[in-house]
C-alpha cells in the first residue's frame, strides 16, 4: 500500500472459520457514518440473534471509531477486530465477528487469535479500494467549453455527476479534495471569465 492512502470496501462480504468447535462468522460492510455502522451492527444482531456473541469494530476516520466485546473478556474481541481494520488502513468500514460457542473455552490468547484471524480473513476476502473524498462544484459555462470541461474534469480525476442544458451548461462536478484547488485554478486561468464556479460541499 502507498504511504498515506486509506482504503474502504465496495460491498458487504462474509467469511466463516471454525476453531475448537466454535464458529466465527465475519461480516464486513462500508459505513460512511457512525449511524451507518451502528445500523449495520443492529442488522447483524438481528440476523444472528441466537449467537453467543456479536463483537464488532468500526472506523469512520482517523479520530472516529468504536469497538465492542459483547460479553467476551475485555479487549479479546473488539480491539483485535479494530486492529485488523487499522492494519489494512480501512476507514468508513464496519466489521462484525459473530461467535457460536462450541463448548471449548479458548482462553484470552486463543480468543484474540480467533477474532483476529476471522477479521483478517474477512478483510482479505473483501474488495478494497482507495478512499477518496470529493469537493462538489456547481459550474456554469458556455457550450463551446463543453469538450474542454470534460477534459479538465478527467485531468483532475473527477466526474460530472449531472448537467442541465439551457442558455449555458450548468454541471455538478465532483473533484477529489487533493485536486480541488488546482482544478479551480485551471478554470480561473483558462475560462476567460466565462465560467462561474460555486463550491457546494465536501463528501
Amino acid at each position: 500500500m502507498k504511504d498515506g492512502l486509506v482504503y474502504t470496501i465496495t460491498e458487504q462480504t462474509r467469511s466463516e472459520i471454525k476453531i475448537k468447535r466454535s464458529t466465527f462468522i465475519g461480516t464486513i460492510s462500508p459505513a460512511h457514518t457512525v449511524e451507518d455502522a451502528e445500523q449495520f451492527v443492529d442488522s447483524i444482531r438481528t440476523e444472528f440473534s441466537d449467537a453467543t456473541h456479536n463483537c464488532f469494530a468500526y472506523r469512520i476516520n482517523e479520530n472516529l471509531f468504536r469497538y465492542y466485546d459483547d460479553g467476551e473478556p475485555s479487549n479479546t474481541a473488539g480491539k483485535p477486530i479494530l486492529a485488523m481494520l487499522d492494519k489494512y488502513r480501512l476507514h468508513e468500514t464496519v466489521l462484525v465477528v459473530t461467535r457460536y460457542f462450541g463448548g471449548t473455552k479458548l482462553g484470552v490468547g486463543g480468543l484474540i487469535q480467533a477474532y483476529s484471524q476471522c477479521a483478517e480473513e474477512t478483510i482479505q476476502k473483501a474488495k478494497r479500494i482507495p478512499l477518496v473524498h470529493y469537493q462538489r462544484f456547481r459550474i456554469r459555462y458556455p457550450y463551446q467549453l463543453n469538450k474542454q470541461m470534460e477534459y479538465w474534469v478527467t485531468q483532475f480525476e473527477g466526474r460530472i455527476e449531472k448537467s442541465e442544458f439551457e442558455a449555458d451548461i450548468t454541471s455538478i462536478i465532483a473533484i477529489p479534495e487533493e485536486h480541488a484547488a488546482s482544478f479551480q485554478e485551471q478554470l480561473a486561468s483558462n475560462g476567460k471569465h466565462s465560467i462561474q464556479i460555486i463550491q457546494l460541499s465536501d463528501d
